[in-house]
């Protein structure tokens, strides 16, 4: 359940300054009071369990860029400093800390409460049973018998209204054009083309790919989230999207998206400099 409003954010990703996150976001600004909340809140939420998954699915996108398009894949050298940065317990910390700056202990009380619901600990509990090898293939499955025998019209548009409360589908596209915002950028700098004209360039190629990519990624999210909330009814699935659409759980969803989306980008920021530092010792 996370997304932004994607466009705007990579334009100002990209024109953020190449320096580590834990520079911009000063230990000042951490509230200690509210901190353990948000290590719950993360926990309860599926947050931390989908951070997990973070680096594996990142790399992931990196190979299959590499098999589509070899001139644009990273280098063994890039690839290495960027997940010496871009691991689990660093997004993780650096994401806790940027949510530390976004949350009051008023929406934080509300999203715990939420969370405490024994529907919502159920549901969290299958979306994060669903994220496992053997389910993914049980999707599939499930998906192609779902082709043959429809659910009912009414649950169709429930699950279509889930998906656009959560925002999932738009949230997952977004990390998809971070990485390939991150990659290009290390493309640009690679190649000494680190300049205005190109960049523009860049970003209306990932913007064109992203809307080639959209259809079919939701038409699979939503095949996904019919196999997820299988077992829950009709009235469960409508409190659901009824929590989710709570001021709380909509600034929680922002606030956690436009974080990762800084928490990878900076990373990859972090891996170039570190590149352009190693060049620059080799040619003096």
């Amino acid at each position: 359940m996370l997304t932004y409003t994607k466009h705007a954010l990579l334009t100002l990703l990209l024109l953020a300054p190449l320096s580590p996150l834990c520079a911009q976001n000063k230990d000042a600004r951490i509230n200690p009071e509210i901190d353990q909340s948000i290590d719950q809140l993360m926990r309860v939420s599926g947050l931390k369990h989908t951070i997990d998954s973070f680096p594996q699915e990142i790399r992931a996108q990196i190979k299959q860029q590499k098999l589509s398009n070899p001139r644009a894949a990273l280098t063994d050298e890039e690839s290495t400093l960027l997940f010496s940065h871009l691991n689990s317990d660093a997004i993780y910390r650096n994401l806790k800390q940027h949510l530390n700056s976004q949350l009051d202990s008023e929406k934080l009380t509300a999203l715990l409460e939420m969370h405490n619901d024994p529907l919502m600990k159920r549901i969290v509990a299958a979306e994060i049973a669903a994220s496992s090898v053997e389910t993914q293939k049980e999707i599939a499955t499930f998906s192609a018998e779902l082709r043959h025998k429809p659910p009912s019209e009414q649950r169709i548009k429930m699950i279509q209204q889930l998906d656009r409360v959560s925002m999932s589908t738009e949230s997952v596209l977004y990390i998809v054009e971070i990485v390939m915002l991150g990659m290009s950028e290390m493309m640009l700098g690679r190649e000494g083309k680190n300049n205005d004209t190109n960049r523009a360039q860049m970003q209306a190629e990932i913007a064109s790919t992203s809307r080639l990519i959209e259809d079919e990624l939701r038409q699979q999210i939503i095949m996904s989230m019919h196999y997820i909330y299988r077992d829950f009814s009709d009235a469960e699935v409508m409190h659901y999207i009824e929590q989710l659409k709570r001021n709380a759980s909509q600034h929680y969803t922002h606030a956690a998206i436009e974080g990762i989306g800084i928490v990878i980008l900076d990373a990859f920021k972090q891996g170039m400099n570190q590149l352009l530092q190693r060049r620059n010792a080799r040619a003096a």
